[in-house]
């Protein structure tokens, strides 16, 4: 897989990474849900130290049901996309929007997180796990 590149609707944020995925998930959590105005975020963790942004990026700040900690959702302040978000649980990891990626033709969730807030139309699939609630509760 190469390197990761993507931006906002209106180009005002860009991003890349050379790092590899730590992982690639669907979140199904209220919160992302909002956030990204459907179902589900897909989304990709990288290290924070290994994401490169260019422009100015805007904050909201939400507290994760599962674990307490703050998150702050990272978004461009012109056309409003989310780009990435960082919980206070774990600075070191940067999880992309997906949608935002120049390219996406590599995706391939590997677990589906939030499991009891999914839409019930989304059905569940035996090709990845579905944990009910976040990681922590899992582990």
């Amino acid at each position: 897989m190469g390197q990761l590149d993507g931006r906002c609707m209106c180009g005002a944020i860009t991003y890349s990474s050379d790092a590899d995925p730590l992982f690639t998930a669907i979140c199904h959590c209220k919160n992302c849900q909002r956030q990204t105005g459907t179902a589900f975020s897909l989304v990709v963790g990288v290290p924070v130290a290994a994401l490169d942004v260019q422009g100015e990026l805007s904050d909201h700040v939400t507290v994760g049901e599962d674990h307490g900690h703050s998150v702050h959702r990272r978004f461009c302040g012109t056309c409003g996309s989310p780009i990435f978000s960082v919980s206070e649980g774990n600075t070191d990891i940067a999880i992309i929007k997906a949608g935002t990626l120049d390219d996406t033709s590599w995706l391939k969730p590997q677990l589906e997180v939030w499991g009891e807030s999914a839409q019930d139309w989304v059905e569940a699939t035996q090709a990845r796990p579905r944990l009910p609630r976040g990681v922590q509760q899992s582990a």
